[in-house]
């Protein structure tokens, strides 16, 4: 994978390991003492091992192979990836397999953790092929069957004014039959975006199909998403990609900016000419298909770090949707949690679980890095620790989010001797006695003469924060709003209001 390396957290983690489970190869995960560390479904079909426990066991307990014939250890040894070679074996239970292979070595700051190696049974595909030359069967096995959550705008929580202008902007978007991309944080919720488009569009129909860009390497990238020729490498079939697939419907590209820029002069190919080639064909398919783009940037630092393609921006950027984090929509934070705790009580057939002010204070404080996937899943941790408890205290937060909370809402000041403390640890400072405070800024004073002008003081501290968000914001009124949960229009009153003077707009 250029300029991206593959290790074994990555592979493993919980988002790897979804697509890992429905691929249509066969998926096995090795450490560098050449343990099994994951196997999917069909891996383990494939080679017996089915109903063997082979997790945290020896691959040379089940390969009968000699050293040197094992890709994996070959890999390993190279630190080198081995690509699209046939390989003949017999499994521990002597069915003979023959299966066109792929293994790619897990890196680590330069050092080797293990391989990642893909497959796919020739014996099963040629029985495929054979059968459909008899008319009795379809060329390619149909997608292992999975539920698909289909979401639709009602499904997106909240009353915040810029996540409001975001649906409604994808209201309009739906309507037509543009080219959308959507930028935001991790975790804010962009598939739910565009599955939302596609369900209100005249294309809802047909098929609905998203790519992860960042979780395929791209040499199986271009096969996924452009299918194969028969004859194209050893073993390969005639298949239809994912762009194929997507007929009449919406194709997601998931997290645009991590496929390659080679890779994206050939999707730019196929936006401007509406057709497909497959690897290894000549000739050329018309397709139909209406693009969904996300980013994990902005466009503009996209651009700027050659993250994606210029041109391809501008074609697939026809509607540019924002989506706000959550820190910027935090009012948000109640109506998230009573959906996701409603969800989870629906679910269990438990009782209602409500949160404490206390915790309320202290997530409205925390920044979530990780929008609002974190929310939810800081959430079910909660659950876990409830105990029966039908309300959601300050020691039922895991350890995990007091750590996080104390590095991200404190920096690296000190600890102070009236700290609170949540299961051990230091979770926010306590507050201290107004005796032992002096007043900031329009209050100053207020201690010595026991008297203030309330209505004076109050414009005095609204005008500090809102040239202080309009300077952070270099001035510009619809980010500096964000920063004060004002819409751009109540912002422009109360600078008007206040006399404030805009340098740059």
């Amino acid at each position: 994978m250029p300029d991206k390396e593959l290790n074994m957290d990555t592979v493993l983690s919980p988002a790897y390991c979804e697509i890992w489970d429905n691929s249509l190869l066969g998926v096995m995960v090795l450490d560098k003492n050449g343990i099994f560390r994951y196997m999917n479904r069909l891996f383990l079909l494939t080679d017996d091992l089915q109903d063997e426990d082979a997790l945290g066991k020896s691959m040379v307990d089940f390969y009968p192979l000699e050293r040197d014939c094992h890709m994996s250890i070959m890999a390993m040894e190279t630190e080198k990836p081995i690509l699209k070679k046939t390989v003949v074996y017999y499994t521990h239970k002597k069915k003979l397999v023959n299966s066109l292979c792929s293994t790619f070595p897990l890196m680590s700051r330069g050092q080797v953790e293990g391989v990642i190696h893909f497959s796919l049974n020739l014996q099963v595909s040629q029985r495929l092929m054979e059968r459909h030359e008899n008319g009795s069967a379809q060329m390619v096995p149909s997608p292992i069957p999975r539920e698909k959550k289909q979401y639709r705008f009602d499904s997106i929580i909240g009353e915040d004014s810029q996540l409001k202008h975001a649906i409604n902007y994808a209201k309009s978007a739906s309507n037509t039959d543009f080219s959308v991309f959507i930028w935001a944080e991790s975790g804010c919720g962009k598939e739910l975006f565009a599955q939302s488009i596609h369900t209100a569009s005249h294309r809802k129909e047909n098929p609905f199909v998203a790519i992860n860009c960042a979780a395929i390497p791209d040499n199986l990238l271009e096969t996924t998403l452009f299918g194969t020729s028969k004859g194209a490498f050893t073993g390969a079939l005639d298949r239809a990609g994912l762009l194929e697939e997507a007929k009449g419907g919406t194709l997601l590209l998931d997290e645009l900016n991590s496929m390659s820029l080679e890779l994206q002069a050939k999707l730019l190919r196929v936006i401007q000419e509406r057709k497909i080639r497959r690897v290894g064909a000549l000739k050329e398919i018309p397709v139909d298909v209406r693009f969904i783009s996300t980013c994990n940037i902005s466009p503009a630092r996209a651009l700027e770090e050659n993250k994606i393609r210029a041109d391809l921006f501008y074609r697939l950027g026809v509607v540019v949707l924002e989506i706000p984090p959550l820190r910027h929509r935090r009012d948000d934070i109640p109506l998230l949690c009573r959906h996701f705790l409603a969800r989870w009580v629906a679910r269990s057939k438990g009782s209602a679980i409500r949160i404490s002010d206390a915790v309320y204070e202290i997530l409205y404080k925390y920044p979530w890095p990780g929008n609002v996937r974190e929310l939810e899943h800081t959430l079910k941790a909660c659950l876990t620790l409830l105990h029966g408890s039908s309300i959601i205290y300050e020691h039922h937060l895991s350890s995990y989010f007091v750590n996080n909370y104390r590095r991200l809402t404190q920096g690296d000041g000190g600890t102070s001797s009236d700290a609170r403390m949540i299961n051990g640890q230091l979770l926010s400072p306590a507050s201290k006695s107004t005796h032992n405070q002096a007043f900031p800024g329009p209050l100053a004073g207020f201690e010595d003469t026991g008297k203030i002008c309330l209505s004076s003081t109050l414009k005095s501290i609204e005008t500090i924060y809102i040239e202080k968000a309009l300077k952070r914001a270099g001035y510009n009124i619809s980010k500096a709003g964000r920063f004060l949960n004002l819409s751009p229009q109540a912002l422009r009153y109360r600078i008007k209001k206040l006399g404030i003077h805009v340098a740059v707009e």
